[in-house]
């Protein structure tokens, strides 16, 4: 997310009728540096915002990009480095793929930029379909767009379309399901065409209870990230914007105070390092019955153990799968950075569903996909 983050940035400083061009990988087959939904912003200097590849892809893309200018039409473009070893683009990379990246002109009031604003702002996840073949009712670019509350939407989308329950329901698998998206074909009366489905989720939140010294480079981290940061600490002289400047609220008050909507975002994780061991026990409590997707204490076990002991409650299952205790990966920390950079790994893993260990002894793809 950090990188649309900084991509939409960009856009909303746009003049009126000021454009770029947005390339976003849409499909990758075998092996390839960025995923699909990675994305890089091209303004009319060539300069970008982002990367689609480990560098060897840009150069061209860039090229590319100066055609979509003139024309203003969207295009997809692919990459096939899995003929020849020396090709231009395989070369020392070590790459055997194929990628598809769509080029389209974006200014600051299109659709999928307002897309990734009500992602960020409401926190809440939104998914866009986009053609990625063309077709002959509707060109390259052409959006369905879905979330939770609202439903569908579309942009110039034909009835042909709106009216495939495949594609309808595809949408709504993805949108439920972990993976972040997918190209599904369909077939209309006429003819195949190709959507890229992907879900754009909000970034993570990350709760940060207790703001002393070792919570700074854990802020420093996360915001590498682009994760969103809420440092919490009942102490004024700690909870304040002089220590605290790149986080993105800040609360000081204690666990009582502490409003009901702090605990309710589903896009949350949550660290748990006060150093005092009733704010801990309390905070704990209200973090076993939230909705964030994974809660970590400092300290050893044997603290934790105890302050469940004097919590009380029979939590189920799911609650306490959340919860790690001591908190971070085992990777020998033993300082304040350390500490943090095994915290954050730990949240990324789990995240992602991974268990953190050597990629090295990982049988398969390390993307969980069908490559190598």
């Amino acid at each position: 997310m950090k990188e649309i983050q900084e991509i939409l940035q960009r856009i909303q400083q746009f003049a009126p009728g000021e454009k770029a061009i947005l390339a976003t990988v849409v499909d990758v087959i075998g092996s390839g540096y960025r995923r699909p939904g990675a994305r890089m912003l091209i303004d009319e200097d060539g300069f970008g915002i982002g990367t689609i590849s480990g560098g060897c892809l840009e150069a061209d893309v860039l090229e590319r990009a100066k055609k979509v200018w003139q024309t203003d039409e969207p295009t997809v473009i692919t990459y096939d480095t899995t003929k020849d070893e020396n090709s231009l683009f395989g070369l020392g990379m070590g790459c055997r793929g194929i990628v598809r990246i769509l080029l389209e002109p974006v200014e600051k009031e299109s659709d999928l930029a307002k897309v990734f604003q009500t992602a960020l702002e409401r926190r809440e996840p939104q998914l866009a379909a986009t053609l990625i073949s063309p077709t002959t009712e509707a060109s390259i670019g052409t959006r369905f767009f879905y979330e939770q509350k609202q439903g569908f939407g579309n942009q110039n989308l034909p009835e042909t379309f709106k009216s495939l329950s495949e594609l309808s329901d595809d949408c709504r698998t993805l949108f439920a399901a972990q993976e972040s998206s997918a190209v599904r074909s369909y077939q209309t009366q006429r003819e195949t065409t190709e959507f890229f489905i992907e879900k754009i989720n909000p970034p993570v939140n990350l709760l940060l209870f207790g703001a002393g010294y070792d919570a700074l480079p854990l802020v420093d981290f996360a915001k590498i990230l682009g994760w969103r940061v809420t440092a919490i600490d009942h102490r004024p002289a700690f909870a304040n914007r002089e220590r605290l400047p790149a986080t993105d609220e800040i609360i000081a008050g204690s666990s009582e105070d502490l409003p009901n909507q702090l605990f309710e975002d589903e896009n949350s994780v949550a660290v748990l390092m006060t150093h005092n061991y009733g704010r801990d026990r309390e905070i704990l409590r209200l973090l076993l019955h939230s909705e964030c997707r994974y809660i970590g204490a400092l300290g050893p076990k044997k603290r934790t153990e105890k302050l469940l002991a004097e919590i009380g409650e029979n939590f189920s299952d799911e609650q306490m799968e959340k919860l790690h205790a001591p908190v971070g990966l085992d990777i020998g920390a033993d300082s304040p950075e350390a500490i943090a950079l095994s915290i954050v790994a730990e949240i990324q893993a789990i995240l992602h569903g991974r268990a953190g260990g050597f990629l090295r002894e990982r049988q398969g793809s390390i993307y969980n996909r069908n490559d190598d």
